[in-house]
């Protein structure tokens, strides 16, 4: 049994090494790239909660606006019948 390698077989071995560290280079940059990629979701994530709370914020007396909106369409209709009582405008 022989220890040592035959010239060709230290070359595949050597070629084979290079090989896999470039594969490992090129895992560590993706890798790398994907770990960005998720920090920068993670933050539209954050800055969308914000905004979501802030419309949350800003829709929270819808019930009563709408009720102003039914009040102000009684007043219209008063409106419009005293006018026409009155003979005030074209309706």
């Amino acid at each position: 049994m022989a220890l040592a390698l035959a010239h060709q077989e230290v070359t595949f071995c050597q070629v084979i090494l290079i090989i896999g560290l470039i594969v490992i280079v090129a895992v560590i940059a993706l890798l790398s790239l994907l770990l960005g990629l998720v920090r920068s979701i993670e933050t539209s994530v954050h800055r969308l909660g914000g905004v979501a709370q802030g419309v949350a914020g800003n829709t929270a007396n819808i019930n009563v606006a709408l009720a102003v909106i039914a009040s102000l369409e009684e007043i219209i209709g008063e409106l419009r019948s005293h006018a026409q009582l009155l003979g005030v405008g074209s309706r």
